[in-house]
């Protein structure tokens, strides 16, 4: 089959006729694998992941989280009342939907495993779950957090335990909104990208909410590096309050270079979903002074389950592994499986991996502790999340402190923040 299949709107059906027209045989040997023993009593985890290319580096921080899970657990995993040995394998999907399709398809068919856990990216997901929707099958997912997953495959074949990304925002804009005296006016920059646009809607919503006017919104080519004529643009507008970025940390980083040699100071900067990323605070130094970012998980939060006493302590334990300080990729890939045992552990031993009964324990699964937070889903098989938590950076060398909601905060927000 052609690469050229691939689309960023492929069709269902295109990627359920692809899988099945390819040799099955044809595909590689998995990228990753972890043994288990006898078949008997085994758990057999599938997954691919774009473990090469663009993301290869966030997807390997996806398949150690992971693989954390069947070291936590020792390589086991509690399913209708028994301990079952892990096997896990992992194939590179390279970010190509109609790959993603047919190593789903391998999976299932070939490899014959029991469960699958997300891959990365919106239209990877969504090829994945086209094929487990063919089969009835269900899967859990954290790799893809747009709407569009709710739409084509939310309750019936994903369950989602990301919050929607409209409402990544969410917690910025309510802290903001609480500031006195209270912002008037906002400029959106939003990379034009349906996941970005989501994110953008979500923060205009919460503007309407608050009484806030848009007054200038900037819509940016995904390639866009040269960020000087949206400084002008900003500039051109007067002072504007706050100046929201929808878009990743390249364009935090240059958006805010460009400001600053302009003379250009709102009263807030929200830098998007990535100021956390090391390059940011590398790039920008003292200028991260101030500067709001959004985050979906943190050791900082206030989590725990089982295994752990808090996300800290799961931080610690996942450093000493693996050797870096985890990401929010990292709990969310390693809560995937766990969300999976939770469904599992009291199932038929009969028929444990029945996908109807399946669909109907996540559906019912209701956990106030895990190191992601509170665990329970909507009629969509979204997990109940209503906002995104807030970061503020503070000092030189800049370190986040939660500022918002109140009740995790470790913080008191500042607004305005000081000049660059």
């Amino acid at each position: 089959m052609s690469n050229q299949l691939l689309a960023a709107n492929v069709t269902r059906r295109s990627l359920l006729k692809g899988a099945s027209a390819l040799s099955l045989a044809a595909l590689p040997l998995p990228f990753y694998a972890r043994q288990a023993g006898a078949a008997d009593d085994v758990v057999h985890i599938g997954a691919s992941l774009p473990l090469t290319g663009a993301y290869e580096k966030v997807s390997r921080i996806c398949r150690d989280g992971y693989d954390f899970f069947t070291k936590v657990y020792d390589g086991k995993m509690l399913v209708a009342g028994k301990q079952r040995n892990i096997k896990l394998t992992i194939y590179d999907d390279e970010n190509n939907a109609s790959r993603a399709a047919q190593l789903t398809e391998k999976l299932i068919s070939d490899d014959k495993v029991d469960i699958i856990v997300g891959t990365y990216g919106t239209d990877t997901i969504l090829a994945q779950g086209a094929i487990l929707q063919k089969y009835g099958k269900v899967f859990v997912q954290s790799g893809a957090s747009s709407v569009r997953i709710d739409d084509e495959l939310g309750g019936q074949t994903a369950f989602t335990a990301n919050g929607r990304v409209g409402t990544y925002g969410v917690g910025a804009m309510n802290f903001l909104s609480s500031c006195t005296p209270k912002p008037a006016t906002l400029a959106l920059i939003t990379m034009d990208d349906p996941v970005y646009h989501e994110i953008g809607q979500g923060v205009k919503d919460k503007c309407a909410e608050f009484g806030i006017e848009v007054v200038s919104e900037v819509v940016l080519p995904m390639n866009t590096q040269d960020l000087r004529p949206v400084a002008l643009k900003l500039k051109g507008a007067g002072d504007v309050d706050i100046v929201y970025n929808t878009g990743w940390d390249v364009i935090c980083i240059k958006l805010v270079q460009e400001m600053s040699a302009l003379g250009i100071n709102p009263k807030a900067f929200v830098g998007g979903h990535l100021t956390g990323n090391p390059a940011v605070r590398e790039a920008l130094a003292g200028k991260m002074e101030g500067i709001i970012g959004t985050t979906v998980w943190l050791p900082e939060f206030k989590y725990s389950d089982d295994k752990f006493a808090s996300a800290a302590d799961f931080a610690s334990k996942f450093k000493e592994t693996y050797g870096y300080v985890p990401t929010y990729q990292a709990a969310f890939s390693y809560i995937c499986p766990w969300i999976f045992q939770e469904a599992l552990k009291d199932a038929d031993p009969a028929d444990p991996f029945n996908s109807e009964t399946l669909r109907k324990k996540l559906f019912a699964l209701e956990r106030q502790n895990s190191i992601w937070g509170p665990i329970a889903f909507d009629k969509v098989g979204r997990i109940k999340r209503d906002a995104a938590p807030a970061v503020q950076w503070f000092g030189n060398p800049a370190a986040q402190k939660i500022i918002a909601p109140a009740e995790m905060a470790t913080a008191e927000g500042v607004y305005p923040k000081a000049a660059w």
